[in-house]
């Protein structure tokens, strides 16, 4: 077992502060957010003579939507700052909280941008809730150290959780970078992405696992940098083999009671990740205002999860990335109890694919080739190249200074690898992690960074 290391409650308090983000929102977008060429009323017509019919009641109705503290979830932030939620005659309250998969499970929301797997493990466990449509492919999650940090032998304090053991990411981790597997090795603390951000920034830990916007601050503040990334695929190739990190949650209840809004809902999630390619900046401005960071951060991170790590925004649901899911914690040797299979009722009971149908949404793959995007943004890009032709959409003078503040961004550094030497390895390298039995042609990268 990990040794636990207490840092002072008030000191950790002060510092939160800087970078805590509201518990809930409202409506009116930030002083970011553009005013460009969409039109939401335009966006939703094709669908509505699709849509079951608002009672009165449903349009007095103020929908309660959760989400995660994460990047994941950008398409509820879109979907109101956007105008899709408005313009299909829905009020939406939003609320930010880690605690998003309990709050759906007991009621207290109507609909969550939550994790996958946690939503399967409360739905075994008893929760009546259902899943309508996807959100986030893949599951992009960053292995920040602080700065200063020059080798790996150097990092003696990590956050730690009671899954750390049975957790893929950390399993890949340590492979591709050679460290020990086992915890006990580090002394470390549980806690939130927030404040490992900030015990990170004041060198009280040496290495963080978090998803954007935190590492990126880590890179634009200067206090830390990635050295690796969790895509939670078991594929090199950004797009085949991706398993299902994120998705919106319903509660069963809301969606029985009214369908009507519960159906608008699954169209506005498919409406805003279009919006995200569609573009690119604002929603790059949209998300800077939700969390309030630098539009730079907020530009990168629509970047990383619309591009450098593939299509991963992306509204696509099926059995078969519930599946990949498994496979990928399968290969890293996770127990077969700790595995997100859907026990109570089966995947028939779990997703329900009939609002999508019913509303006629079409693939992602069509919409991707309709929109020439293979063309217009290829998966790979450096981020400048990104960034100009995303500013050209918008109408953005390319002398613009946003967005640019990060030399390293902008110079195409997506990782930055520590410097070999034989001192990185924690452990002798005859004790250092063997290979999975079926790894694949990119576990040689745990030989050298």
């Amino acid at each position: 077992m990990a040794k636990i290391r207490k840092f002072l409650a008030v000191f950790l308090t002060v510092l939160t502060v800087a970078i805590m983000l509201a518990g809930c929102r409202d409506s009116t977008p930030g002083g970011n957010v553009l005013q460009v060429g969409y039109d939401p009323t335009q966006a939703v017509a094709p669908y509505l003579a699709n849509l079951p019919e608002m009672t009165e009641d449903d349009k007095n109705y103020t929908i309660q939507l959760g989400l995660f503290d994460c990047d994941h979830m950008v398409a509820a932030m879109i979907g109101q700052d956007a105008g899709i939620y408005e313009a299909l005659g829905l009020t939406v309250e939003i609320t930010m909280t880690n605690q998003v998969t309990a709050a759906v499970a007991a009621g207290q929301l109507d609909i969550a941008y939550a994790n996958f797997i946690q939503s399967i493990f409360a739905y075994n466990n008893g929760a009546d809730i259902v899943s309508l449509t996807g959100s986030h492919l893949g599951g992009a999650r960053y292995f920040v150290v602080r700065s200063g940090i020059e080798y790996l032998s150097q990092i003696e304090s990590l956050t730690v959780s009671n899954a750390s053991m049975t957790n893929p990411e950390w399993l890949q981790f340590a492979y591709e970078l050679g460290l020990d597997y086992d915890y006990s090795a580090y002394t470390g603390s549980n806690m939130s992405q927030r404040d490992s951000l900030v015990a990170l920034r004041a060198g009280q830990i040496d290495g963080i696992f978090v998803c954007d916007p935190y590492a990126s601050i880590a890179e634009e503040g200067g206090f830390g940098f990635i050295i690796n990334v969790g895509m939670g695929s078991l594929s090199e190739d950004l797009g085949i083999g991706w398993g299902q990190c994120c998705n919106p949650i319903f509660y069963r209840p809301f969606v029985r009671e009214r369908p009507a809004l519960a159906a608008r809902m699954v169209l506005a999630n498919y409406l805003a990740t279009q919006y995200m390619y569609i573009h690119p900046y604002n929603s790059g401005m949209i998300f800077a205002d939700t969390f309030g960071v630098s539009p730079d951060i907020g530009l990168r991170t629509i970047f990383l999860k619309t591009n450098a790590e593939g299509r991963t925004m992306n509204w696509e649901l099926t059995p078969a990335h519930l599946q990949n899911l498994i496979d990928f914690r399968i290969h890293w040797g996770i127990p077969e109890s700790d595995l997100p299979r859907i026990a109570r009722g089966g995947p028939e009971e779990f997703f329900d694919f009939s609002f999508e149908e019913m509303i006629g949404l079409k693939s992602f793959e069509e919409f991707e080739r309709v929109q020439g995007l293979s063309e217009s943004f290829p998966v790979g890009m450096s981020y400048s190249e990104w960034l100009y032709k995303a500013e050209a959409i918008d109408g953005i003078p390319h002398d613009s200074a946003v967005g640019k503040g990060v030399e390293k961004w902008m110079d195409g550094g997506f990782i930055t690898f520590l410097p070999y030497s034989p001192d990185m390895l924690v452990a002798p390298p005859a004790s250092r992690p063997e290979a999975p039995s079926d790894a694949g042609a990119g576990a040689a990268s745990g030989t050298q960074l």
